[in-house]
């Protein structure tokens, strides 16, 4: 895997890492999401060069879920990883539909055989359920992480109370990260959710840092161009050196306490997104960014 490095044009980035709640683990700010892979089979093999090539480039954090590609996402993974499993931090949730007591040792067992490993690093709870009680999701999760079939336990698109509630059914097992979506146009988790986590030590993972698919919550994705959010990417791209993605990039990682995973579906995404990191935005120009993308 570490011959990808050496590709033409492909220049080895210096990774940089945070620590992952309270439990003194590094893990780098930017990893890969794989949102969609495994949906077209005529881009599979795509998608799993360019998760080798991030991983070798220091992107090893993994990001997948047993509802992306009905599980086909999972099992690409397992192809990607096939060799580095150990110098992957490997993250995976289960869908709320499976958050019963049973439910979760039932999709866990199923996502380790997908992925091909014998533990997952950090096991998610995806979306809040509609169908179980919040206290039998944690109960599961107590279970396996004392049976050392997971090693963490956090939660997505989680509130600060139902982030409050699950901490308290786990009792003195940590919660250490909350993965919301955050990016230019959605700041929202700036008023409350994100202090309320960094007072608490729980990681923020945020996800879709361009912006959500079309008509997803609703809300605008990228800024397209010749719009005037647009432009001021592009102007501060040309100061920086850099592209609008990469600006929008670094901008979410600012934040001390939040890691992104940003999707790449192919290595010149993601030699693109590397270069995202290793350099800081102007506090004038971060003012600049407020004005043009409010809270």
């Amino acid at each position: 895997m570490r011959e990808l490095l050496n590709q033409e044009g492909c220049e080895e980035k210096r990774m940089l890492y945070r620590q992952l709640g309270k439990t003194g683990v590094k893990i780098p700010v930017m990893g890969q999401g794989t949102w969609k892979f495994g949906e077209n089979e005529q881009t599979e093999k795509e998608e799993i060069e360019a998760l080798r090539y991030g991983i070798a480039n220091g992107m090893t954090l993994i990001d997948t879920a047993e509802e992306y590609a009905n599980g086909r996402s999972e099992r690409l993974v397992a192809q990607a990883i096939d060799g580095v499993r150990n110098e992957v931090f490997l993250v995976t949730k289960v869908s709320s539909k499976n958050c019963s007591f049973d439910g979760v040792i039932w999709a866990v067992e199923a996502s380790l055989n997908r992925l091909n490993t014998n533990y997952i690093d950090l096991y998610l709870q995806h979306w809040p359920s509609q169908q179980y009680e919040l206290a039998e999701t944690m109960e599961a999760m107590v279970k396996l992480v004392k049976e050392g079939l997971i090693k963490y336990v956090g939660v997505s698109n989680f509130s600060i109370e139902l982030m409050q509630e699950a901490q308290k059914c786990l009792g003195s097992i940590p919660l250490v990260c909350n993965q919301v979506g955050y990016h230019l146009n959605d700041r929202r988790i700036e008023d409350h959710l994100l202090p309320y986590c960094n007072e608490n030590g729980i990681t923020v993972m945020g996800y879709s840092p361009f912006g959500y698919a079309p008509q997803v919550f609703g809300m605008p994705g990228f800024p397209v161009s010749g719009t005037e959010e647009r432009n001021l990417l592009d102007e501060l791209g040309i100061k920086y050196e850099k592209t609008a993605y990469q600006i929008a990039l670094n901008w979410v990682l600012r934040q001390e306490n939040i890691v992104t995973i940003p999707k790449a579906v192919n290595m010149k995404h993601m030699e693109n997104n590397l270069h995202a990191l290793g350099w800081v935005i102007d506090k004038e120009d971060l003012d600049l960014i407020d004005r043009y993308f409010p809270k």
